[in-house]
């Protein structure tokens, strides 16, 4: 009896440990199941958000190009000579914003403007690879990374040949882009926030061209096998693990730029990239036991209901990159394990719908005067002749500019030609209506698109309300100026009309308020092929 009641006893814990075993192997099996389709999902979030960055930055450099080349064919169009660049230069307020520096060179590498200092010491740069590469391929091209004989700061620089009217190159138009201080660094930064790892951005030959420590850039980093820019630069598009970054596990995320032979990657710790899902593991383990010991044979169903939460959780990441759901189902209020990696992907997710709002902000907005820049604006009108054409309702066009603009930045300096342009476009946004678009094209140029026109004539009453806003003096620097506009409106009369054709007609109305002594609005007509009326303030 006695050794019946041991061998059951002994039966009895080997049944109840091999139960254990059995639900902790059974529900360890499941969790790594999960696991191991949910680690993909996560790096993919973290490539969605560097895509977002990549897609910034390539946009941020064909601006650049596009800014570069469209200062080469006004001095073309102008048929102004190399020896009239600095004053081209100091006109455009924009160049300012968008490079560190524009500089001009001749055939011969000499130097013969620079935005930053018209006084500066002549170099010549014939010998540099990016200026031979561009006489050579008589096109735009992007230097590789390296310190500036100028400024003495690392830097890349953006190109533009200078053509004449026969084709030939003239001379060499040098945008420079400050490494330290580049315009997308701020928005890269941003994008990480307080989270852990880096962003680092490379050439194709491994030297840095931004990274969190500003020491290494310029600097070329070791790409020996195994390392983590090794990876970045010879691996294909995408997501890796098990590499080690100065000792630690990281996952890397690693994409190439279209405008420019570099490589934007992620360096982010395993251990805080993968944190929810560890969390997981630990804990429904330690159910799970706690379960098997009272439940026994119950273990592996109490497992499965542990795990439909995450299958749950699985299916809303389907459903999401299917377009059935928005992210907001991963906002759950459970205070489990399940309910911290739900609210962990919904933070991810909110995190990175911030930050491409910001970067659509950024963007599609002048940063001097806040209003909407020329991309914005080059997007809404074609939009706006649309809704026009299918309502039957008419748009009016409005092409600004300030008479004398260049007087003032003669006589108040940059910096009150910024505070002019400032209030010129508060005194503009207040004296039009809310269903108004107000965008700064750039320098003194403004726009603005006049939807829901109740009659024709309704354009003269906005016309007199902008000239009215601009009556009482400016006041810059504690010191009063007069300052006056030239308003060209463009009226559509028929659906279906082109973008190009309006601006065509406004520019047309304001060379008559031009030509009739400024300081006025002009009216004209799309299609009527001349200005209609003219009206002086």
């Amino acid at each position: 009896m006695r050794f019946f009641l041991s061998f059951k006893s002994k039966v009895t814990a080997l049944v109840i440990a091999l139960v254990l075993v059995a639900g902790l192997g059974a529900g360890g099996i499941s969790l790594l199941v999960v696991e191991s389709v949910l680690r993909p999902d996560i790096a993919r979030q973290e490539l969605a958000l560097l895509t977002s960055a990549a897609v910034f930055i390539d946009s941020d450099l064909q601006d650049k190009r596009q800014l570069l080349k469209s200062m080469a064919e006004e001095l073309h169009t102008r048929n102004l000579m190399l020896n009239e660049l600095q004053a081209l230069l100091e006109s455009h307020e924009t160049l300012r914003d968008e490079f560190f520096n524009v500089n001009a060179f001749d055939l011969h590498g000499n130097l013969v403007a620079s935005l930053r200092d018209r006084n500066t010491s002549r170099i010549n740069i014939a010998e540099r690879p990016y200026f031979r590469d561009t006489l050579r391929l008589k096109e735009s091209v992007i230097s590789a990374p390296f310190k500036s004989m100028l400024s003495g700061r690392p830097v890349v620089v953006l190109t533009q040949p200078i053509v004449d009217a026969d084709g030939r190159i003239t001379g060499i138009l040098l945008g420079a882009i400050d490494l330290l201080r580049p315009s997308f660094s701020a928005q890269l930064d941003a994008l990480r926030g307080n989270a852990d790892g880096y962003l680092f951005i490379v050439t194709d030959d491994g030297v840095t061209v931004h990274h969190p420590d500003r020491a290494r850039i310029l600097e070329k980093g070791d790409d020996g096998p195994g390392t983590v820019l090794e990876a970045a630069l010879r691996g294909e598009e995408g997501w890796q693990e098990g590499l080690l970054d100065e000792g630690k596990p990281v996952l890397l995320v690693h994409k190439r730029l279209h405008e420019v032979g570099w490589t934007i990657a992620l360096s982010y710790p395993l251990q805080s990239a993968f944190a929810p899902m560890q969390s997981v593991r630990v804990r429904a383990f330690v159910g799970a036991t706690v379960l098997m010991l009272l439940a026994g044979l119950f273990g592996w169903s109490i497992v499965e209901k542990l795990l439909r939460p995450l299958y749950r959780l699985h299916s809303h990441v389907e459903d999401i990159s299917a377009g059935r759901a928005d992210i907001a189902v991963f906002d759950v209020d459970r205070a489990d394990e399940f309910g911290h990696l739900s609210r962990a992907f919904y933070a991810l997710s909110q995190r990175r719908a911030t930050a491409e709002q910001e970067l659509h902000r950024l963007a599609t907005t002048d940063v001097l005067t806040g209003l909407n820049n020329r991309r914005m604006f080059d997007a809404f009108l074609p939009k706006a002749l649309a809704r026009a054409a299918r309502c039957g309702q008419q748009v009016g066009l409005a092409i600004l500019d300030i008479d004398h603009f260049k007087d003032i930045n003669d006589t108040l300096g940059h910096a009150g030609g910024d505070q002019v342009l400032v209030e010129f476009a508060r005194r503009l946004t207040h004296a039009v209506r809310s269903t108004d678009t107000v965008a700064r094209l750039a320098g003194d140029e403004f726009v603005i698109v006049f939807e829901q026109l109740s009659s024709t004539t309704e354009v003269d009453v906005l016309g007199r309300k902008i000239m009215e806003a601009m009556e009482a003096p400016f006041v810059i620097g504690g010191v009063e100026r007069q300052v006056s506009t030239s308003v060209g409106i463009a009226l559509t009369t028929t659906p279906d009309i082109d973008s190009e054709v309006v601006m065509r007609a406004a520019d047309q109305a304001l060379y008559g308020v031009k030509a009739a002594g400024r300081n006025g609005y002009a009216v004209n007509q799309v299609g009527i092929e001349r200005v209609v009326r003219v009206q002086a303030a």
